[in-house]
């Protein structure tokens, strides 16, 4: 089913659902999750504010907010307001990033967000480098995994985080990707086996990944799109337009980040997919909000890239 299109939310479920393949790992995972979080449970403050564009009182709708190195953050909305909760911890110096594709990041620490209401971001200027030409002798081809089973399951419920910050809004997903022959980007395909929400927003996100690791941004523009209410199945966002390039020889990690979801409350607040466990030679990316270390694990989830490729 193809979803609507929009251009202007430990891995997930696989941890807490380890006793449904391998109880011995269910004991540690309980152990990680316990020292990750905080004794603290009070919140010391909220930060808030608003994301605008330079120059102007336009806001940067869906803009990503989040504390370097931690669990925590969120997404702007649709008139660029954010707001979360931080726990006692958090200290003034702490680093703030505030972010968009196709924007200049900024940087900021705790005190200064608290000091101040609006946070402008400036545009990055698009080169007008060559356009690449679609090569003549093209072969449709996928990058990643099109079955629709595996005994891993990822979910947004399940997330490494602190007591203050138990939302979606931010968390993120990848699947790493190497790429064998150059090619352009057609689709992603992502499979959602349970979805308990109304209308999810997502973002379409595409790393570049050094040292194992996703690293930076390779999109220059903002793609987003909608999963309509409790749809599963494939969910597939055409990206034919939009030209995308990709060499041979590299690697990427293409995925979601959450960014806007309905809670439903008869439903099970959760939206997760399948994987193949163990899956030698792939890996799956995951990071709780924006601005939160990456994991990764021997996972090969039920996402993937349709594209035309050449020699």
């Amino acid at each position: 089913m193809r979803s609507a299109r929009n251009h202007a939310g430990p891995f997930g479920h696989l941890p807490g659902s380890y006793h449904q393949f391998c109880p011995v790992l269910l004991p540690r995972f309980l152990l990680l999750s316990a020292a990750l979080l905080p004794a603290l449970l009070t919140t010391a403050q909220q930060l808030s504010g608003r994301v605008t564009v330079a120059g102007t009182q336009q806001p940067v709708p869906f803009a990503t907010v989040g504390v370097q190195g931690q669990p925590l953050g969120s997404t702007a909305d649709e008139t660029g307001r954010f707001a979360f909760a931080t726990p006692a911890t958090l200290l003034p110096t702490d680093s703030v990033i505030i972010s968009c594709i196709g924007y200049r990041a900024r940087r900021l620490t705790v005190a200064q967000v608290q000091a101040e209401t609006t946070w402008p971001l400036t545009p990055v200027a698009q080169a007008l480098a060559e356009v690449p030409v679609r090569h003549g002798r093209l072969t449709p081809a996928v990058l990643g995994r099109r079955e629709t089973g595996g005994v891993a399951h990822w979910t947004t419920k399940l997330r490494d985080t602190t007591p203050v910050a138990t939302d979606e809004r931010g968390w993120e997903i990848a699947t790493v990707l190497p790429v064998r022959h150059s090619c352009y980007l057609d689709a992603f395909h992502l499979y959602l086996e349970q979805n308990g929400f109304g209308p999810v927003r997502l973002r379409f996100t595409l790393y570049a990944v050094e040292n194992g690791l996703p690293t930076r941004q390779l999109l220059t523009r903002d793609i987003q799109f909608t999963v309509p209410p409790q749809q599963t199945g494939w969910a597939t966002l055409d990206l034919s337009s939009y030209n995308i390039h990709l060499p041979k020889g590299q690697t990427v990690a293409a995925g979601i980040q959450w960014l806007q979801g309905q809670k439903l409350p008869s439903a099970t607040e959760a939206l997760g997919g399948p994987g193949a466990y163990p899956s030698l030679g792939h890996r799956v990316a995951l990071r709780d909000k924006s601005e939160a270390p990456w994991r990764l694990l021997p996972v090969n989830v039920s996402m993937y890239l349709a594209v035309q490729q050449y020699q």
